[in-house]
C-alpha cells in the first residue's frame, strides 16, 4: 500500500502547453504529484512569514508591553521602600511607647511604695517615741572604683507624739560576715556616726565604699539620742528584707 503511494507519489505525467494560435505543442514537461504539493508548501509557508511580518503592531505591542512592565516594576519597587520606611518608623514608635510604658509602670510602682512607706509613717506616729521604721541594705558594684564594692542603705526614722516638736540624734551601723566578722561602717563625713534631726520623720540614705576581704551578709542600724544613749536597733540583711 505503502509504495504504491510513493509511486503514485512520484509517477510522472507529461503537460503539454500549447500555442494561442494554431493549436501546436509549444512545449512539452514532465511534472508528479511531489512536486506539485512541495510548490503548494513552499508557497504557503512563504505567505504565512510574509503576513507574520508585516502584520501591523506586532512589534509595537511588545515595546508597548516590555514599557509598562518595567514602568510597573519601578513603581512595585518605590512603593516597597516606602512601606519599609513606614515600617521601620512604625517600629521605632511602638519601640518607644514601650518605653514609656514600662517608665510609668516603674513610676507607678515607685508611687506604691511611697505611699506605702508615708501610710506606715502616719501610723507609726500615733504611736509615742523615736523609732526606727523602716531599713534596707545593697551590696553592689562601685563604679567609681574599678572591681570595687560599695554598700548601700536607706533608713527611715519616725517620731510619734508632739513634744518634744524637735529631736536629734544619730544613726551607727556595723556590718557582719558569713564567719562572724564585723566591722564599723563610716556613714558620716567625720565620724562613723551619721547625725539626724527631724520634726516627724528622717529619711537616710548613702553609700559606703566596701574595702574588707569579706563580704557582708548583714547590718546591724543602731540609733542613738542627742546624748549618745543607745535607743534602738535593726538588724537588715544585705538583700533588703528587714528583721
Amino acid at each position: 500500500m505503502f509504495r504504491r503511494f510513493i509511486r503514485w507519489l512520484f509517477k510522472r505525467y507529461q503537460l503539454m502547453l500549447l500555442e494561442p494560435e494554431g493549436g501546436h505543442t509549444a512545449r512539452n514537461m514532465h511534472v508528479n504529484i511531489a512536486a506539485v504539493l512541495l510548490v503548494l508548501l513552499i508557497v504557503a509557508l512563504g505567505g504565512i512569514a510574509l503576513g507574520w511580518y508585516f502584520s501591523p503592531g506586532s512589534g509595537v505591542d511588545l515595546s508597548t508591553r516590555y514599557y509598562q512592565l518595567q514602568q510597573k516594576n519601578h513603581d512595585l519597587a518605590d512603593q516597597l521602600a516606602t512601606r519599609e520606611g513606614e515600617l521601620s518608623v512604625a517600629r521605632e514608635q511602638i519601640k518607644g511607647l514601650k518605653g514609656e510604658i514600662q517608665d510609668s509602670e516603674q513610676q507607678i510602682e515607685d508611687l506604691k511604695k511611697s505611699k506605702h512607706i508615708y501610710d506606715s509613717i502616719l501610723q507609726a506616729r500615733m504611736l509615742k517615741g523615736v523609732r526606727i521604721l523602716r531599713a534596707t541594705a545593697h551590696i553592689e558594684d562601685d563604679d567609681l572604683v574599678k572591681g570595687g564594692k560599695k554598700v548601700t542603705y536607706s533608713i527611715v526614722l519616725v517620731k510619734g507624739g508632739n513634744y518634744p516638736r524637735h529631736v536629734a540624734g544619730s544613726v551607727h551601723a556595723t556590718a557582719y560576715g558569713p564567719d562572724g566578722q564585723s566591722h564599723d561602717l563610716r556613714l558620716g563625713k567625720d565620724s562613723d556616726d551619721l547625725s539626724y534631726q527631724m520634726d516627724t520623720h528622717a529619711f537616710l540614705e548613702g553609700s559606703v565604699p566596701w574595702k574588707q576581704d569579706w563580704m557582708p551578709v548583714k547590718l546591724l542600724f543602731t540609733r542613738m539620742n542627742s546624748k549618745g544613749m543607745e535607743r534602738d536597733q535593726m538588724e537588715v540583711k544585705l538583700d533588703g528584707n528587714d528583721t
